[in-house]
């Protein structure tokens, strides 16, 4: 038996599997586990937005768990990730089966599975009885026995791995705790959030229903049904921990690559593009005065907004990357694939896994916002892919980009908007931004000369020359100050568009190799004038 078990192990293990399979292989299980839950139930008063938020809710749970386990296994056995990740991935189909479980078992009678519910004085007595009574509701017979077939089968495992009984134990043991803590998730956010004003012994089931079962308004939109509410809420916070578990996991076990990679992610435009989201947050507050309360859910929410801006970029950036390497050669010389961090297959599968992740943090806060998103990156890819690539030429390429940052600015205001909609962005302001990030963005292209005339890209300095494109660019950054005051009427900051925008025109123009302000960190000189004129402009018209 020993030795069958030790060939099993030793086949899944082993068995090459590409992230692709990976990945199909995953998401199938999580669609089975959702249609099992919902074919039981017949499907009964089922709309689409709850399928939407439960499906993703699902994915977001146990893929979360999937990598906490993935972890576990890999500290504590010695495991390559490929073998922690086949024998996690075959273990997996057992979440399929806890709806069928407690369908049969429980059928005759009314149940509802999802979690404990629990007080923190309650909380020793639950975990030392497995959950204790009440097996048909929060943590039914099926949960259940998913927990002990999973625990049990761990310990068998860290068993043929070391051959030592207390390891094996051990890992049981903290199995065991780490589905107790995400079986009673609800109930720990719970006590952290409200336990500091009313004591932490004093937080119960009422609170804990409060909180995630109860519908709320999230920015605009009501989260709905009891169900709707849980699934929507616990989401939010999933993917902020999903995110997190993520990014640790890169830095611990793909560390070059993970840091190459953060330096290759621009943080100047990651930082424009969390400033184009506040903005667009802003307008919406100013121009729709929406009547929500910025609570615990929706600084989630915004998180993951902000989050799916960044990835957006960051998956903008791998395809530019991509078809940009003739250049990259010459002027970026540390951009990942020059250094060869990654290979481009591998490149290629991050970009999409970025796009994906993206759409999917956007869309769980509000659809819309992935829509434009969407549209962000069907305009990046326009912009640099084959067979348009319209950066090759001036105006066009700067007016692309402007359009792509107006889709961040619309996110902003749709998410705050009582209607989830523009019809009340003013179109002043639209035209004074789009015209002035046509006008500015083009500073971009100063730290690329070389290698955009190598590659037939004809930016305003590779037609120019790089005297003159400065002139040009500089003239145009000075342009839009002025505009500022004329399609916003507002006289009084003349002063104040002389002075910053002279000052913006003049430090491109000055500036150059071997200086203090040269190509590459011009941006930032340009970027902080800017803010500081919007700061003036805030205070200024009271926005």
């Amino acid at each position: 038996m020993m030795t069958f078990l030790n060939n099993l192990i030793k086949k899944m293990e082993e068995t090459p599997i590409s992230f692709y399979t990976w990945a199909i292989a995953f998401l199938s299980i999580i669609a089975s586990r959702v249609l099992m839950e919902n074919w039981l139930g017949s499907m009964v008063n089922k709309t689409g937005d709850y399928f939407f938020h439960h499906v993703v809710y699902t994915f977001a749970f146990f893929f979360l768990s999937y990598l906490i386990f993935l972890g576990l296994l890999m500290r504590s056995l010695k495991l390559k990730i490929g073998q922690a990740a086949n024998v996690m991935l075959w273990g997996y189909l057992i979440i399929i089966f806890p709806p069928l479980i407690d369908f049969i078992l429980l059928k005759d009678k009314l149940y509802l599975s999802f979690y404990g519910i629990y007080g923190l004085a309650e909380m020793p007595k639950r975990f030392f009885t497995f959950f204790g009574d009440s097996p048909d509701f929060g943590i039914t017979y099926g949960v259940r026995f998913e927990i002990a077939l999973t625990v049990i089968a761990l310990i068998i495992y860290g068993y043929l791995k070391t051959k030592r009984k207390t390891k094996a134990l051990l890992l049981g043991l903290q199995a065991y705790m780490i589905l107790f803590v995400l079986g009673t998730f609800p109930s720990w956010v719970t006590i952290v959030i409200q336990g500091f004003a009313k004591g932490f012994m004093q937080i119960g089931e009422i609170e804990i229903v409060q909180l995630f079962f109860t519908s709320a308004k999230f920015f605009s939109r009501e989260t709905g049904t009891y169900l709707n509410a849980l699934s929507i809420k616990l989401t939010l916070i999933y993917a902020i921990l999903l995110f997190g578990v993520i990014c640790l996991g890169l830095f611990f076990y793909y560390k070059n690559q993970f840091i190459s990679f953060l330096k290759n992610a621009r943080p100047v435009q990651l930082i424009y593009h969390a400033g184009l989201l506040v903005v667009g947050i802003g307008l919406g507050i100013m121009f729709t005065k929406p009547d929500w309360d910025f609570g615990f859910f929706n600084f989630f929410g915004l998180l993951n907004i902000f989050i799916a801006v960044a990835l957006a970029w960051l998956a903008s950036v791998v395809f530019n990357d991509i078809y940009d390497k003739k250049i990259d050669a010459v002027t970026n010389g540390k951009r990942p694939l020059i250094v060869k961090a990654f290979s481009e297959n591998d490149y290629i599968a991050l970009g999409l896994v970025l796009f994906v992740t993206s759409i999917f943090y956007s869309a769980i806060v509000n659809p819309k916002i992935a829509f434009l998103l969407l549209g962000y990156q069907a305009l990046a890819w326009i912009y640099s892919a084959w067979p348009f690539r319209l950066k090759r030429f001036p105006l066009v390429a700067s007016l692309l980009s402007a359009l792509a940052s107006m889709t961040v600015i619309f996110m902003g205001f749709i998410l705050v908007s009582p209607a989830e909609d523009t019809i009340d962005f003013p179109r002043r302001i639209f035209w004074l931004i789009l015209i002035s990030l046509t006008l500015s963005l083009p500073i971009k292209d100063l730290k690329d000369i070389a290698g955009d005339k190598l590659d037939k890209v004809h930016t305003i300095p590779v037609i120019f020359g790089e005297y003159w494109g400065k002139i040009i660019i500089g003239s145009g950054i000075f342009l839009s100050y002025f505009l500022s005051v004329i399609l916003l009427n507002e006289h009084s900051l003349i002063f104040w568009a002389i002075v910053l925008g002279g000052t913006s025109f003049w430090i491109v123009v000055f500036s150059g190799e071997g200086k203090k302000i040269n190509n590459y960190n011009l941006i930032w000189w340009v970027l902080g004038l800017v803010a500081i004129y919007a700061l003036i402009l805030i205070k200024t018209i009271g926005f």
